[in-house]
Order: C-alpha cells, then structure tokens, then sequence
C-alpha cells in the first residue's frame, strides 16, 4: 500500500510566512504541461517545512470528459512541487524522476478562476532519492488534494530532450487550450461501460482511452511528465466506471515502472463495483519514440497504427482508483 498522507493544517504555513518566490528560490522552469494546467512554480528554500512551491489558476480545464469538476488537473502541479521540496531539502539530487504518487481528493476543484496553492513539503531524502508530502488549497485554506510522491535519482538528460522541453514550454496558450482535460490531454477512444448497470468482477482486461498526442507532454528527462500520465491514467479508470456520472474519484495511486516517451494506450479492469465503491485497475503502455527528433517517430497515421502493438510490451505505469458515490 501506499503511505497515508499526514495531516497538514490549513492554517499551518511555515516559520517565515513569506513565500519561497519571494525569498528569492530559484523558480523550476515551466513545460507545456505546466502550462497548459496554468501553474506556476516556485522554488524552495528549506524543504524540510511546508513551503508554497507553486500555484494554479482553474478553468475548464478542471472538467473531465462528462464535464464535472475533477481534481486530476492538480496532478501536474503537484508532481512538480513535491519533486521541488525534495531538491530543496537534498541539492545534489539534481535528476530525479518519479516512481510513486498517490493523490487523495478530499473536494471538487472548481473551474472559476479560483487560484489555488501547492504547500509540500520533504518526509525523507536519502542519496538515492527520498517522500515528499503535499496538499492543494484554495484561498479559504480549504483543502482539495492531499498528495504523497516517492522520487529517485536518476541519470542526466539524455541530448535534445531540454531543447524539446523549453521549445514546448515556449509554445503560446491559445483557444485550443481552454477546452477539457481529456481534450487537452488528446484522449481518444474511451472504453465503453459495461451494459447492465453493476458488472461482475472482471478478470481481465478492456481496452481504455488513447493519448496519441503526447510530444508536448515529456519533461526535462525527455520521456512523458508524471504529472500528464497520472491524469491519463485517472480518465481511463472513470471511463471504465459502469456510470461515470455516479462516481466521484476518491483517490488515485500511480507506480511509474518505466520511462514512456512515446503514445500512451491504456486498459482497465474492474475489479469491484457496488452502489457506495468502485475499484479500478489501470495499465498504461507506450510506443518507444524520441520526440525531439523527428526522423525517429513516422507519422502521425503510423503512431495511431501502432498503438496496439503496445500491449505486446510491459507496462510503463499502473494506478488503482478507487471511486465513491458522487455529490
């Protein structure tokens, strides 16, 4: 299992009640996807403390496909803050990449513009990586998202993926980007639900959504953000729901078994559905590309082929969700 979320007062900022931004942290350098989700990062200055390390701006890129409030659009914000409080509280840990987050939702974000915060803090560093802790709040200090990030070091950027990473940060916000998280994250293809209402447990596994467009979406490291396969993974197992309007997210655990740069596809399994829980296992798979070298990846019409190929692979990530009855 995953370790449970300590307790973070909302009222419970750190000695100095300045923000790390304004202590003169050096900010981390924003990706597409950060942009696109409308965060803003922050550095840290102890790590060790809770400290605000990034910020974000809601719209209706907070609604998922059925058009409800969903707090998976946190996932990229808090992907990259928790990852903050663990430079902050071990510098030397320069590459690092994510092997486990757990996100619970404890209330809707809305979708109004509202600015809410990333408060996170480090549990544990070590030389080969270390926990950090963190919560979402709006400006009430009311809570949405609590979040746990495991994180490990790795080696240096391979040539070409910082380029890629800064060209796509660079890239303008424009109409195409005020749309929903499943849109802005290219899901294609939903799996369709059970017929019948209440299905028995399955034992295997059903196709799920697509995400062919995901050369926007790689990180610092050249290979698919955290952040961006953790939401994937979260729409997969609502739309494997038998009513996804029925079921609110409770919480997500994402293990990130190997590096994804390429198309994402996805397949679920119910493994309990009843009128006040529902369990959803996902696996996502991906097609080996190098984004930033165009030569090396065909066609668009070619990915799209042979997204099926990639269930022939090993998985590069699993999550479990868990769903409870909505409000």
């Amino acid at each position: 299992m995953a370790p449970s979320t300590p307790g973070m007062h909302k009222s419970s900022p750190p000695a100095d009640p300045r923000t790390a931004a304004s202590r003169g942290a050096v900010a981390p350098t924003s990706g597409r996807v950060e942009r696109l989700m409308r965060t803003r990062l922050r550095g840290a200055v102890d790590g060790a403390v809770p400290e605000c390390t990034g910020s974000m701006v809601t719209g209706v890129w907070c609604l998922d496909h059925e058009g409800r409030p969903t707090g998976l659009t946190a996932a990229s914000l808090l992907d990259q803050t928790l990852a903050t409080s663990i430079r902050a509280a071990a510098p030397d840990l320069t590459w690092m990449v994510t092997t486990e987050l757990q996100l619970n939702f404890l209330a809707p974000l809305p979708a109004d513009g509202t600015v809410l915060e990333a408060w996170t803090r480090s549990g544990f560093v070590d030389p080969r990586g270390g926990v950090s802790f963190g919560s979402l709040r709006g400006p009430d200090g009311r809570e949405h998202v609590h979040a746990v990030g495991w994180f490990q070091t790795v080696g240096p950027t391979p040539a070409g993926a910082l380029d890629h990473f800064n060209r796509m940060g660079a890239l303008p916000l424009g109409p195409e980007s005020d749309v929903t998280l499943d849109r802005l994250l290219g899901m294609r293809s939903p799996a369709s639900s059970p017929a019948g209402g209440k299905p028995a447990n399955a034992e295997g596994f059903l196709r799920g959504p697509d995400f062919p467009a995901v050369d926007e979406f790689m990180n610092r490291n050249g290979t698919v953000h955290g952040g961006a396969m953790t939401m994937m993974a979260g729409l997969a197992a609502h739309a494997a729901t038998p009513a996804p309007d029925h079921f609110d997210l409770q919480s997500l655990r994402m293990v990130f078994l190997r590096p994804s740069t390429g198309p994402i596809a996805t397949r679920a399994r119910i493994r309990h559905a009843g009128r006040s829980l529902c369990s959803v296992d996902v696996e996502l798979f991906s097609i080996r590309t190098t984004p930033w070298n165009p030569a090396s990846r065909g066609s668009e019409t070619a990915r799209r082929e042979n997204l099926d190929k990639a269930f022939e692979t090993k998985p590069v990530a699993q999550a479990h969700a868990l769903f409870r009855p909505a409000r």
